[in-house]
């Protein structure tokens, strides 16, 4: 027990040296500027499509760096328990081979590609000197906490939009976009002079590290781990048509989160007998891309529920309008208004307008109990102040891009006809 309170005394002590030490304190500003930078832009576009006033960039920033504190200690308790050190993991290799396939798409700016790229040349070529194993399991375990940051924040404030669907018609949706700036503390050997008695040591059980292949310490030297306070950014983007924002981002999470296990016991594996290195360099970029292709195959077979075809449905509210004070939220349909059925949009205006005192809502909604309830909103409306579900027949929305590799296959299909 003493030692467990040792070593999170030192941990602690890490993480204030952190927001002590002005280099790091300049990482800090940087990748919070990043992250401040990616809401800011989502306030941008909501501001010009709906001008919906939602997103406050700071707040966000604020709230994400908040989980991502969160996030950084779980990451921190991994890398320690597990022994996962930065020295034979090839951190850097990583982050440049990141940077280099960011080239050839956006979306492959993400370790589980790069860690793969950087183990490959590492079994053909001897170079860089990188312990796969552990490589694997650093790439694992930042997934896993990618995983959790977005089951409890992935769904928080997803932004509206108008896609084009298959069939033709305009339907609703909602862009899930989180950042999270993301402190951690992790783990570098260092091979010492001596017994090191002047450190501020903790006595390790025998079993640890888990991942220690790489790192040797010459004749005279022994092996210590420092603790290395380290400033990362995570993020998350998806786009949900087929249910609400929460439980795709949930369901998504889940499906990271059995990736990283899978991908962090076969590096567990490899670093055990290392003949089976091979599989976790294999199963990170094609596990990850089966997620991928997963979730979009999931949200392409089955049918929107946001789009205006009976009723008004509300796919987003604007903040401190009657809407919010009534409760409503994406996925409640406004079947009538004072006992008048309104079938659409134009309907509801002219039910609304100029100015309907203290009017009775019927809502009905699919996702939540119970499923039809009555509002009494005490005041006038318009505004009503709701981003209603498109019509099918829409002007303006969204067109995703192609996958890479759908893009891919679709031009090998179209040239072996």
């Amino acid at each position: 027990m003493k030692q467990i309170w040792d070593l999170a005394v030192i941990t602690w002590q890490t993480f204030a040296l952190m927001f002590s030490d002005l280099r790091y304190i300049l990482i800090l500003v940087l990748v919070f500027s990043i992250v401040y930078r990616q809401y800011a832009k989502i306030r941008d576009y909501e501001q010009g499509f709906f001008g919906l006033k939602r997103i406050d960039p700071l707040r966000e920033t604020a709230a994400a760096a908040i989980y991502g504190l969160g996030g950084g200690l779980l990451a921190t308790v991994l890398f320690i328990a597990l022994g996962v050190s930065l020295s034979n993991a090839g951190a850097a290799y990583l982050w440049l081979a990141a940077l280099l396939l960011m080239l050839f798409h956006p979306r492959f700016l993400c370790f589980a590609y790069a860690g793969s790229v950087v183990s490959i040349a590492h079994l053909l070529t001897g170079y860089p000197q990188v312990h796969i194993p552990t490589l694997m399991a650093l790439v694992a375990i930042l997934h896993l906490v990618e995983a959790a940051l977005i089951f409890v924040d992935g769904h928080h404030g997803p932004s509206p939009m108008f896609f084009k669907h298959k069939s033709g018609k305009v339907v609703g949706g909602f862009a899930l976009r989180k950042f999270w700036p993301m402190p951690t503390i992790a783990l570098v050997g260092l091979a010492v002079a001596g017994s090191g008695v002047e450190w501020q040591t903790v006595a390790m059980p025998d079993w640890w590290p888990i991942f220690r292949a790489g790192l040797e310490a010459p004749e005279g030297h022994v092996l210590m781990y420092m603790l290395f306070p380290l400033v990362v950014a995570l993020g998350y983007s998806d786009f949900v048509q087929t249910e609400l924002p929460k439980t795709k981002a949930r369901r998504s999470a889940g499906m990271l989160f059995l990736y990283s296990l899978v991908l962090l016991g076969l590096a567990l594996a490899a670093n055990a007998y290392p003949a089976l290195a091979i599989l976790p360099v294999i199963f990170a970029p094609l596990g990850h891309e089966l997620v991928i292709l997963w979730g979009r195959w999931r949200e392409q077979r089955r049918e929107p529920v946001f789009h205006g075809e009976e009723g008004v449905m509300v796919l987003s509210v604007y903040p401190g309008s009657p809407a919010e004070q009534m409760g409503l939220q994406a996925g409640d349909v406004i079947k009538s208004v004072n006992g008048i059925a309104v079938e659409n949009l134009s309907q509801l205006v002219t039910e609304i307008s100029p100015w309907a005192v203290d009017p009775v809502f019927v809502v009905e909604n699919q996702f939540r109990q119970p499923r039809r309830r009555e509002i009494l909103f005490r005041g006038k409306v318009p505004p009503l102040g709701i981003i209603p579900a498109p019509h099918p027949q829409q002007g303006s929305y969204v067109r995703l891009r192609e996958g890479f590799f759908q893009s891919l296959w679709k031009r090998w299909r179209a040239k072996g006809r």
